[in-house]
């Protein structure tokens, strides 16, 4: 199944990130560079981690509002992908929320990103990536996790 409408309740080793649609164009965010992050300077959609008495809703709207200065309407949101683990984390499982993005004037990035682009399928070019496939977009690498979500993503016609 490529999207489910039940909301992941979280837990503890649980996170939620945000693909956010714009027409053909999603988004993602270039993490900025922070001694002790294990995704510092990576590319990936918004996002983290479950905290307390939240479902994984609550997660990504408040991450997404941390990271790029978004409120997220729930009744936006087309579906959650099934989970998956990045290889620096595997006991970590991480749900991506899709969500129609809202008419966007400006992001305001939190102090965890350095930059955004809105992306298309079109933009994305496959090579190898320090020996694993991966999608370049100008001068950003998109590999791993968020590699994996895209890939899936279009297979299942969320970004097309």
């Amino acid at each position: 199944m490529c999207l489910s409408r039940a909301i992941p309740a979280g837990g503890p080793n649980t996170a939620a990130v945000a693909l956010l649609l714009n027409g053909r164009k999603f988004l993602v965010i270039k993490r900025a560079e922070r001694p002790g992050d294990p995704w510092s300077g990576q590319v990936g959609f918004p996002g983290g981690r479950w905290k307390g008495d939240e479902d994984l809703m609550a997660t990504v709207k408040r991450e997404v509002k941390e990271e790029v200065g978004l409120e997220l309407d729930p009744t936006s949101l087309r579906g959650v992908m099934d989970p998956d683990s990045p290889m620096n984390a595997p006991n970590l499982r991480v749900y991506p929320f899709v969500f129609n993005a809202p008419p966007i004037v400006e992001l305001r990035l939190g102090e965890e990103v350095a930059g955004y682009r809105w992306i298309s399928k079109d933009d994305l070019v496959e090579v190898e990536w320090s020996g694993r496939p991966a999608f370049k977009v100008d001068d950003w690498i998109i590999w791993g996790l968020t590699y994996r979500f895209i890939k899936r993503a279009i297979s299942c016609g969320i970004i097309f």
